[in-house]
């Protein structure tokens, strides 16, 4: 039974193409913020639906008629958007990682905050990478990025084909990996610093016995640290921005699996 005959074929590629863009704005850090409110995100979504509709779903796109076909498109749809945020978001995960590597080190980890990007606790340091990669991402067009990335999906995965479902492990736990070389490469210095420090302060105590090394360690270390975090601003910019340039490379292989065999 035909239960979608009186919706134009049109409308319902417009549809589809708002699910995915529309998911995905709902996971993505700042196309997701809290700050926005739901009105203003479906908003968003059904605009930027209504640009790419014509170019990612042109006239002739087939859509299945019977209701349970559509469906499954529209939970494929929300699923391929969902990965697309997924993915920047594990991205902004990898910057603010390294910020709380750092953090622990520097003892900041007992001052917790609220990150507004994803409304977690957060310490001083994830909060500063958290808003640089935020300054950066704007800086470099990232979320023009962004919406190129699920463009360059709709043309890898389109609306009228049905594919895999999800996507294979090895994707995922490469996305895995590639988060922890990232952060690792923008906390090494600073933690390199800090390991410095402390030897340095072991050398003192066994020198120096008398000297309370837990009551000058402490202020030691967060001045290495915050020294450091000055030093190595712009690296950790360029690598934030590095990986903001990567977003669609690291799209592709997401979408590609869940295309057409």
């Amino acid at each position: 039974m035909n239960l979608l005959s009186g919706l134009p074929s049109a409308w319902e590629a417009v549809f589809l193409v708002f699910c995915r863009v529309g998911t995905m704005m709902l996971v993505a850090p700042i196309f997701g913020s809290r700050g926005a409110t739901p009105q203003v995100r479906v908003f968003l979504s059904l605009t930027v639906a209504l640009v790419m509709a014509p170019v990612v779903a042109p006239p002739g796109t087939v859509i299945p008629e019977e209701i349970g076909a559509f469906v499954g498109r529209i939970a494929r749809e929300a699923l391929i958007g969902g990965l697309v945020g997924f993915v920047v978001l594990m991205v902004f995960t990898a910057l603010e990682g390294a910020g709380h590597i750092v953090g622990l080190q520097m003892g900041f980890s007992l001052a917790n905050i609220i990150n507004p990007l994803t409304s977690t606790n957060a310490s001083l340091i994830d909060q500063f990478y958290s808003l640089v990669a935020t300054l950066v991402f704007l800086t470099i067009d990232g979320h023009h990025i962004v919406l190129l990335g699920i463009e360059r999906t709709f043309q890898i995965a389109p609306i009228d084909v049905m594919g895999s479902v999800l996507p294979p492990q090895d994707l995922i736990f490469g996305l895995g990996r590639e988060i922890f070389a990232t952060a690792s490469r923008m906390a090494l210095p600073v933690l390199t610093a800090l390991l410095l420090t402390d030897v340095a302060l072991a050398m003192v105590a066994r020198s120096v016995p008398q000297l309370n090394v837990f009551v000058v360690g402490m202020p030691a270390k967060i001045a290495v640290g915050f020294v450091m975090l000055i030093v190595t601003v712009p690296a950790v910019a360029y690598i934030m921005a590095k990986s903001f340039s990567d977003i669609v490379a690291l799209l592709v292989p997401f979408a590609r699996a869940m295309g057409p065999a």
